[in-house]
């Protein structure tokens, strides 16, 4: 789940470098801490973003709107489908001198 874990001690010596990591590859960084909890760094906006899915599924009627929302959203794009032209194709259906 966490693609970087490490000490304390290690993240301490190291912050910017693992901060780097973290913002570049938009990942968790777990850092543990002999007899302490460990903690978990991440990207702020990627926090806020989690919080605001949290939110948004809080609700159970609100969490069934949105699923039927995607799965709407899913149906429709497999029923698109684009037919692809050539830029010729399209300047003579739309009478375009090239």
């Amino acid at each position: 789940m966490f693609s970087i874990q490490t000490t304390y001690t290690n993240a301490r010596q190291n912050l910017a470098k693992l901060f780097d990591r973290i913002a570049t590859e938009n990942t968790i960084a777990l850092v543990t801490r002999k007899n302490h909890p460990d903690m978990a760094i991440i990207r702020a906006d990627e926090l806020s973003s989690i919080l605001e899915t949290l939110h948004l599924l809080r609700s159970p009627a609100n969490a069934e709107k949105l699923n039927r929302a995607i799965e709407r959203s899913i149906a429709r794009d497999s029923e698109t489908v684009i037919s692809s032209e050539s830029i010729e194709q399209l300047c003579e259906e739309l009478e375009i001198d090239r």
